[in-house]
């Protein structure tokens, strides 16, 4: 074979790898350039880069999951299952149990009092409510506030846990800090009286109440005014007392245990009128009621503690 054959052939055989030349020439990439970017990955389950010390990694079934939405077990008490499709056992939305209703702030499925603990039911130390008298569970009282969008429901005692005076101290005055006519639901009023000494028994039984069963977070105390004003309500009291019935206490409106001649009750609240006078429950056993002033020293009255719950 002539040069000049040797030399078309080289020529022609070179011409089929297209640009050799430019390719020799290109400087190697690396590892951050190629899209490897993690410095190692969990059980060693994705590629490593042919040079170098980097990785790209595989995403696990859960995180895979949880980006689109896969992030509810919708399990355990309260829960009826998910609504979609189960990605690695979780779900994007669940299904509340009967009595339950979601909660979108907290993304669970939480016991929904408005539905279940009325005006009347019963509420025991587990945070719910039943219209039976449930002997499996302790009992706490009775609703006589349902909760709202702003204030906690209240219980009260089934039962008077005494009569007191509501101020010992013979020589009365304006309580400081005690608002006069407390509208709104609250302890406030009866923890400013207990913060002042013994001499306000009323206060200081229904504060130190403590049965057993009553949450560690929570407290009880006199009904404020508000409070007592919503059993004024023919309808709430006759429902108050049917489940007073039911829980084998003593109705509203019975002083003394149900006595024929027992046949009104005061029920004392936390809030004061005057420097000698305080508001009250005056209750009748047909389940008439209103709020009335009394004196303060010379009166006594039925402690029946209220709790928020």
């Amino acid at each position: 074979m002539n040069n000049t054959k040797l030399f078309l052939l080289i020529g022609t055989s070179l011409s089929l790898i297209p640009h050799l030349t430019s390719a020799q020439c290109v400087a190697t990439q690396d590892c951050a350039t190629l899209g490897y970017t993690e410095t190692s990955c969990s059980g060693g389950s994705g590629v490593k880069c042919p040079f170098g010390n980097y990785w790209a990694c595989f995403k696990t079934d859960a995180e895979f999951c949880n980006e689109y939405g896969f992030s509810l077990a919708c399990s355990g008490n309260g829960y009826a299952g998910g609504t979609s499709k189960a990605c690695n056992g979780k779900y994007v939305s669940c299904n509340c149990a009967s009595g339950y209703a979601w909660n979108t702030s907290s993304k669970r499925c939480e016991y929904d009092y408005k539905t279940n603990c009325t005006i009347g039911t019963l509420y025991y130390s587990d945070g719910t409510c039943s219209d039976k008298l449930e002997t499996s569970k302790t009992l706490l009282g009775v609703v006589i506030y349902e909760k709202t969008e702003t204030e906690d429901g209240w219980i009260m005692t089934t039962k008077k846990i005494s009569s007191r005076y509501w101020d010992n101290d013979y020589l009365t005055m304006d309580s400081t800090g005690v608002r006069n006519k407390e509208a709104s639901a609250s302890c406030t009023n009866t923890e400013e009286l207990v913060s002042m000494g013994k001499r306000y028994a009323a206060a200081n039984d229904a504060y130190n109440y403590s049965p057993a069963g009553t949450p560690s977070n929570k407290k009880w105390c006199l009904p404020s005014y508000g409070v007592l004003a919503n059993m004024t309500n023919e309808e709430n009291l006759a429902k108050i007392n049917v489940g007073i019935v039911v829980a084998k206490g003593t109705k509203i409106g019975f002083a003394d245990g149900g006595g024929s001649s027992a046949i009104l009750e005061y029920i004392t609240s936390s809030s004061e009128d005057s420097t000698k006078q305080v508001w009250k429950l005056y209750a009748r056993i047909d389940n008439s009621a209103i709020m009335t002033t009394d004196d303060k020293i010379f009166s006594y009255s039925s402690v029946r503690p209220v709790m928020a719950f």
